[in-house]
């Protein structure tokens, strides 16, 4: 993390080699609402874990963009970060541009050309 903001030091980000959620728990991806439809168990996954948690979208081991999970009832604001947030009663997580304020300066990536084909070629973009 980036010392006095809620934003993730690329250059010293590390990624792991076994995804959190792999390609086939992703169902669908809706680039209008910028919004993943996942697996139940993908869902669950994501419910365990902290708030503030960073994470890293990926397609073919290159990074399409960093962001932080926020819960709904977060109290602290994250406007430098593509946020993650998951809705209670369905299987989607929504990526948003800051959280609780407007965004400050960032490189919104949620659509980023490589992400869209990749799901276009596999059926999963809606």
């Amino acid at each position: 993390m980036v010392t006095g903001k809620c934003q993730i030091d690329s250059s010293a980000s590390v990624i792991q080699d076994t995804p959190f959620v792999k390609n086939q728990d992703i169902l669908e991806y809706s680039k209008a609402n910028y919004q993943f439809a996942l697996t139940d168990i993908s869902i669950q996954k994501i419910r365990k874990l902290a708030e503030g948690t960073p994470f890293a979208v990926v397609v073919d081991k290159q990074v399409i963009y960093y962001g932080i999970l926020k819960t709904g009832i977060s109290s602290s604001s994250c406007l430098y970060s593509i946020t993650m947030y998951y809705t209670v009663t369905e299987n989607k997580i929504t990526m948003n541009l800051g959280y609780a304020g407007a965004e400050i300066n960032i490189d919104d990536q949620r659509n980023n050309p490589k992400l869209l084909a990749t799901l276009r070629n596999q059926g999963k973009l809606k």
